[in-house]
């Protein structure tokens, strides 16, 4: 038998050890199409931090994540660095990562804001599904700094400022919804990292009358998305009075117009560096032309009206900003009427409401001065306690379905 020569043996020895190794997580790998012209934001450098003498593990190499950076301070203790994407910016100072390591060692966490104040109370989970909000955090007088105690266990914990509901995940929401409610699924257009931008829309009607429903154009505003979802699924449900409105109603949905800044782990802005929320006027980023072309287009072929229109979002508080009352809009009164009911569940406690006037660059000021669509910014609080959320979600698309019925 003939022996192989060693520069032979070398070379398939060499390629077995490159096939072997342990591949550094790639940075940012959503860069695919990604149009760096447009990229007005410092992306974050994404990496699995590495203490084997602590027996410690950090990663932000996933979507949503946001740790800028990671110190030790001794063999339990380690300082995170949390920035936002660009500046000026609203005070929404989202955080979020994974630490694994030996189990039941204690870890000491200081979360550090150089230039913010620390916001959300740390939510833990294992599974992605179930979250549990740390109740011991200890933050400084200047509220720059929070510092809490975790305990390691067997699995991953994944420590954020919220609920993580990524893009991947709305986007097999999406795809589940559209096969339970037989929906027209629509690629309406791409954000500037590539992503894309997917209106749903249910069939059973003429089209004439159309009802929208907007979320996530700001990032962490995980509590207004969960609404959102709630609040669809009851206008697409089994009740007899749901499909009654679905008979006579063609309801739109955009469930994810910043999948950018959601897996980004972004505070408030897109990818462009902008809140997308204020670019309703002069429409520069391609996220909000998308919703605005597929929405005039639709109107236009089908000769349809907007009758309704909500976006959801998310503040400390529950809060729904309306737009001046006006009689001449495609359905003089439902507002009030709407949010007169929603006042009558609630009983004692209210939703509070907040006229913001008719112009601005809002996308509830475009769906009125535009759209002639009575339109409303729903913002759900960060610790409205989820169960009266989806009830409150629920109840809010009865009281509509019901209103518009009429």
């Amino acid at each position: 038998m003939k022996t192989k020569s060693p520069i032979i043996l070398v070379a398939a020895l060499i390629l077995l050890l490159q096939a072997c190794a342990v591949k550094k997580p790639t940075e940012n790998k959503h860069k695919t199409n990604l149009d760096l012209a447009a990229v007005k934001i410092k992306l974050q450098n994404k990496n699995t931090y590495t203490f084997e003498k602590e027996q410690v593990f950090f990663s932000n190499n996933f979507p949503s994540a946001r740790l800028n950076q990671l110190v030790k301070v001794n063999d339990s203790t380690f300082n995170i660095t949390i920035e936002a994407e660009n500046r000026p910016i609203n005070p929404s100072a989202w955080f979020a990562f994974k630490v694994w390591g030996k189990p039941q060692k204690n870890v000491y966490i200081n979360l550090s804001y150089p230039s913010d104040r620390h916001r959300y109370q740390p939510k833990i989970s294992t599974n992605g599904q179930q979250w549990q909000t740390l109740a011991e955090v200890k933050v400084n007088k200047e509220k720059n700094v929070a510092s809490f105690k975790l305990q390691l266990q067997k699995d991953t914990l994944t420590v954020a400022a919220q609920e993580i509901i990524s893009s991947g995940q709305s986007y097999q929401w999406m795809n589940q919804l559209a096969k339970n409610y037989s929906l027209n699924k629509t690629t309406i257009g791409y954000s500037i990292g590539g992503k894309p931008i997917i209106a749903l829309n249910s069939t059973k009607s003429d089209g004439k009358k159309i009802v929208v429903v907007l979320s996530r154009q700001h990032p962490p505003e995980i509590s207004g998305y969960m609404a959102m979802e709630r609040f669809v699924e009851t206008l697409l449900g089994n009740s007899k009075l749901a499909k009654n409105f679905i008979k006579n109603y063609e309801l739109v949905i955009v469930p994810m117009v910043n999948p950018d800044g959601v897996d980004e782990g972004n505070w408030r802005h897109s990818f462009g560096g902008v809140d997308l929320n204020r670019d309703w006027e002069f429409f520069k980023q391609p996220e909000t032309r998308a919703v605005r072309d597929y929405l005039l287009n639709k109107i236009s072929k089908q000769n349809a009206k907007v009758e309704f229109a909500l976006d959801f979002h998310s503040t400390y508080n529950d809060v729904m900003y309306v737009n001046d009352d006006r009689s001449d809009t495609n359905r003089p009164g439902l507002m009030n009427v709407w949010i007169a009911s929603l006042h009558q569940f609630e009983g004692a406690v209210k939703t509070p409401v907040k006229p913001s006037g008719n112009g601005g660059n809002t996308s509830k000021a475009w769906f009125g001065r535009v759209l002639n669509a009575e339109a409303v910014t729903y913002e759900v609080g960060d610790n409205t306690p989820r169960d009266f959320l989806n009830e409150k979600a629920v109840r809010c698309a009865d009281i509509l379905m019901a209103e518009l019925l009429k």
